[in-house]
């Protein structure tokens, strides 16, 4: 070949060579251009804008949950803080109390009444109080509605329905003001009712629960009104409240659709007994433990709510509130026999030689006629006097000896009007009975007793589940003894502190462990020959263990 012909074949593989390399570059440009789909891209370059990408995202994404995890954990602290702080103050302020009403309403399924109800106390009630709205289980909404409400509301919403009695238990647990109002949830009250209601609690030392009239109610707490819709009842209620002492009268009996009475009172009387099923009755037995304390009831006449009438039980349907009627009109009777009988022997014996002066002072004037015109007594002297500014407890009514436990299962014996705890362990075959927190601490406490000795006095134990005491010379034979009499064996009485003791009914023993085995027989003259001391009662059934 001739060196004319290399060199020219060498020129055309550099130009083929240079053309190669142009067009290489701009398939590169493409690339970085703006429709990189029209040719494929060179996996290098695709992979290293992808990774680029990926490490920025991921980057971003990093930040964003460790922002996320941070303000979690700032807010989970924060809310941990909050709740302590909360706790910390809910222990600090357990037992203050304010100078203001609680208003106690219990409610099963009548969201609509209760929203009415709660409406018009905050409409008319300018003095300071709280609403305490206790919901017994409802399936219609009624905690929610008065969650959202808000203001002045407290709520409890129970897990099961624990009727009237248990309802108001957890209302009384939970009150903290200076004086109490139960109120049913199907009422409206009126401008001036808790003025006037507590001007009749004021204007005499021994009435413990006051009352108001209404238009439907058992008992004298009725009265005639003029109007058959509730659109006109204001008007009624505005002539009918204007404040009037001489509307305020005694009575025997207030039902439990609206009371007022103060904290001492309840810390005296304690809980209602939740023994009732659903509703009725529980309310008198309730009153017949506050008049054997000493006090009286009264009804405000100045003071007018509307009732639209036993709503919740009405609910029940007939068959059932016959039912339910019927079982706790028996527990009543089985539980306090003649109940006026009672009471008027609780008055009886406060006057008796035996008691101290102060309690017979105030027994004279718990023993004048229970209705009557109030103002009649505003001018005795004995009435308002120190010595008449005392009452009885609930817990004066036990049995000396009883074995009581407390919620935290501290075991106590009441002696001599102590409480003392029981550091030792529980005698064989005694169950202690279960008293509620007011209860216990009202009684005062005495020396612990740490031994079996301390129990039963040193001697045997005795077959009976009451502690021993020591006893008086002359009733040595009979002390510390369940008895009755030939002629009376349905009666028992327990032998104590030298005084006979008598048991208002078969239910009130059983409640305390005694049964008919531990009852010893002597005549009727040696009964005599001892002198009475206060009845026994049982004490209210509690199945809420909270209390």
């Amino acid at each position: 070949m001739k060196k004319a012909e290399i060199q020219s074949q060498r020129a055309r593989k550099n130009t083929q060579s240079s053309l190669q390399q142009s067009s290489q570059l701009r398939v590169g440009t493409q690339l970085s251009g703006s429709h990189p789909h029209r040719m494929s891209s060179p996996a290098k370059v695709f992979l290293h804008a992808a990774g680029g990408r990926n490490r920025r995202n991921a980057s971003r994404k990093g930040k964003r949950s460790h922002r996320i995890l941070r303000n979690t954990k700032l807010y989970k602290q924060g809310y941990n803080r909050g709740y302590q702080d909360g706790v910390l103050q809910g222990q600090n302020s357990f037992g203050i109390v304010f100078e203001g009403v609680s208003i106690i309403i219990p409610t099963y399924n009548q969201r609509d009444y209760v929203l009415q109800c709660v409406s018009s106390i905050e409409k008319y009630t300018p003095a300071p109080y709280e609403i305490i709205v206790v919901d017994n289980a409802s399936q219609d909404g009624t905690a929610d509605a008065l969650l959202r409400k808000g203001g002045m509301v407290r709520v409890a919403a129970l897990d099961k329905n624990r009727g009237f009695a248990g309802g108001v238990n957890q209302g009384l647990m939970m009150a903290k003001g200076r004086h109490i109002v139960v109120l049913n949830n199907d009422t409206l009250v009126t401008p001036g009712w808790l003025e006037n209601m507590m001007s009749c609690l004021n204007s005499d030392p021994q009435i413990g629960v006051v009352g108001p009239v209404t238009n439907y109610i058992g008992g004298d707490q009725q009265i005639e009104v003029p109007y058959c819709e509730v659109e006109d009842m204001w008007s009624f209620a505005a002539n009918q409240n204007r404040p009037d002492p001489e509307k305020h009268r005694l009575t025997e009996r207030l039902v439990g659709f609206c009371w007022l009475f103060s904290r001492d009172l309840f810390e005296r009387a304690g809980y209602l007994d939740e023994g009732y099923a659903v509703g009725n009755f529980e309310d008198d037995d309730w009153i017949v433990r506050v008049r054997m304390l000493g006090y009286r009831l009264a009804v405000a006449g100045d003071a007018f709510i509307h009732h639209f009438g036993s709503v919740s039980m009405k609910a029940l349907g007939e068959q059932d509130f016959n039912s339910v009627n019927k079982g706790n009109e028996q527990f009543y009777s089985q539980k306090w026999g003649d109940p006026q009988a009672l009471i008027a022997e609780t008055s009886r014996l406060a006057q008796t030689p035996y008691s101290d002066p102060q309690t017979r002072s105030q027994a004279n004037v718990s023993s004048l006629a229970a209705k009557g015109d109030l103002r009649q007594r505003a001018g005795s002297s004995s009435e308002n006097s120190p010595a008449t500014s005392s009452f009885r407890r609930s817990s004066d009514f036990y049995p000396e000896g009883a074995f009581l436990v407390d919620l935290k299962g501290d075991v106590y014996v009441l002696r001599g009007g102590q409480r003392r705890k029981l550091n030792t362990p529980v005698p064989r075959g005694i169950s202690p009975v279960l008293v509620a927190k007011p209860d216990l601490l009202g009684i005062p406490a005495g020396e612990p007793l740490v031994s079996a000795g301390d129990i039963w006095n040193g001697s045997l134990e005795p077959d009976q589940p009451l502690a021993a005491t020591p006893s008086d010379s002359g009733v040595v034979a009979i002390h510390e003894s369940i008895v009755a009499t030939v002629d009376a064996p349905e009666s028992w009485y327990l032998v104590t502190e030298g005084k006979r003791r008598r048991f208002v009914s078969t239910y009130a023993a059983e409640r305390w462990g005694i049964s008919s085995r531990h009852v010893h027989q002597i005549s009727t003259e040696q009964l005599h020959l001892i002198p009475e001391g206060w009845p026994i009662i049982a004490p209210p059934q509690l199945l809420n263990q909270d209390l």
